[in-house]
């Protein structure tokens, strides 16, 4: 997460991901908070207490005002200064695929997560078309500045292993949200197959999870 910090990246606000959160929830924690403009959207929602992480001092410092509270943080290397079940919902938007161990960290954030807590997670799928095609056809994987061959990105995501993900760190998918991404052919033949095609049309997943069994 410390190389190629991109404005671009960091820079808008994930209203796709705050609309996941329930109601009952009072304190959320945003992983990878950038210059905070996720950060100003919970505010106006009006949660009693609203944590931004960013290992970036140059993005932390832009994201001071959106949140109660702003760590600069590497969340590989340094434990959250909260005690257990401090947060109703933890944020990754666009993180875990960051990570060198996101196994180790999700385990950890686990116990900061109240019992009725939820995570929410946005992970690029490896599995979408527009990777798939270039590597079966012409050999090619080239990595990106932005997108699912980000150069930053140190793990790469099927929905099968983020499952395995969720699995092995004591999560239970509550929900799995599809969006899919495709030209008017791909839609096409996948309404042919009767959907069978979809985990290949979606670029990204977002993901709701909650404490499942003890690890």
């Amino acid at each position: 997460m410390q190389d190629n910090f991109k404005y671009d990246y960091w820079s808008l606000p994930r209203t796709d991901l705050v609309e996941l959160i329930p109601p009952r929830t009072r304190r959320v924690l945003d992983v990878g908070c950038g210059v905070g403009k996720t950060g100003s959207v919970l505010m106006q929602m009006g949660f009693a207490r609203i944590v931004g992480l960013e290992i970036h001092a140059e993005a932390a410092q832009r994201a001071k005002n959106a949140y109660h509270e702003v760590l600069v943080l590497d969340v590989e290397r340094e434990k959250l200064p909260f005690g257990k079940g401090f947060f109703d919902c933890i944020l990754y938007g666009d993180v875990l695929e960051h990570l060198k161990d996101p196994w180790k960290v999700l385990r950890e954030h686990r116990d900061y997560l109240s019992d009725e807590g939820v995570i929410i997670c946005s992970i690029p799928n490896i599995r979408y078309y527009k990777i798939l095609l270039p590597l079966i056809f012409r050999g090619r994987w080239n990595y990106e500045d932005i997108g699912i061959l980000d150069r930053s990105h140190l793990r790469f995501f099927t929905l099968k292993t983020i499952e395995d993900l969720l699995r092995d760190t004591g999560f239970k998918i509550i929900s799995v949200i599809r969006k899919k991404r495709c030209g008017k052919f791909m839609r096409f033949l996948n309404h042919l197959v009767f959907d069978r095609l979809i985990d290949f049309l979606v670029p990204q997943y977002r993901i709701i999870g909650a404490k499942g069994d003890e690890i």
